[in-house]
């Protein structure tokens, strides 16, 4: 019998499923979705100019961009290069084991007719801890900050913000603000793939007791 359970046991680790990823576009409601304080960096004490690249401008988390160094802006990261190419993006790296994040996307305008601001959708990527991803396509508006706001099963690993296109076929140039992090979740059911674990663990250490069979 023990030998039954503890294979059971193990078959099981291969059904353990991908990141299950709830998504809010709003601050409140994300706040409402997780239990205890966020933390939240809003650039504010970051003198213009400022170079953030790497810098951990929260705990276990930095930012980069393939334009160039990432800067403190107008109370905003950004970053200033060749966005002609139609390339842009930011990047952000989660070192500690954050089940939800946040940011507010800043001055993404699109306008119908003006080509200097968006003609299509920028592109925000989120990677978790078990090399699931999770796509969200950005509609820009007004240039007001949009919020994204995220909470999943799995540690979030990184994130990256691809800009959306200009009529000229450059990146419209944006920003990142409000970067916010939370450690834990109001679900604190096990997670499906660690059931099995669990389960491993009890039986070779004789806590879960074996049921056995009448001797014939």
């Amino acid at each position: 019998m023990r030998r039954a359970l503890l294979a059971l046991a193990l078959s099981t680790l291969s059904v353990a499923q991908a990141a299950s990823v709830s998504v809010y576009n709003s601050l409140a409601a994300w706040q409402g979705a997780i239990s205890g304080a966020a933390q939240t960096q809003d650039f504010s004490g970051y003198s213009s100019g400022t170079n953030l690249t790497g810098v951990a401008v929260l705990p276990g988390v930095t930012l980069t961009s393939n334009l160039g160094p990432v800067q403190a802006f107008a109370q905003t990261a950004t970053a200033f290069g060749a966005r002609n190419l139609g390339n842009a993006y930011f990047e952000g790296h989660y070192a500690l084991p954050f089940l939800a994040a946040a940011l507010d996307i800043t001055a993404f305008e699109s306008s119908p007719g003006v080509p200097s601001t968006a003609v299509d959708q920028g592109l925000l990527s989120f990677l978790f801890s078990d090399g699931t991803t999770q796509d969200l396509a950005i509609s820009g508006g007004s240039g007001a900050p949009i919020f994204v706001g995220v909470i999943s099963t799995s540690a979030i690993a990184a994130f990256r913000w691809t800009e959306a296109h200009e009529g000229n076929g450059g990146n419209e140039e944006t920003g990142l603000d409000n970067l916010r992090v939370a450690m834990r979740t109001t679900n604190q059911l096990p997670l499906p793939g660690s059931l099995p674990l669990a389960m491993l663990a009890l039986l070779t250490s004789g806590v879960l007791p074996l049921v056995r069979g009448r001797p014939r």
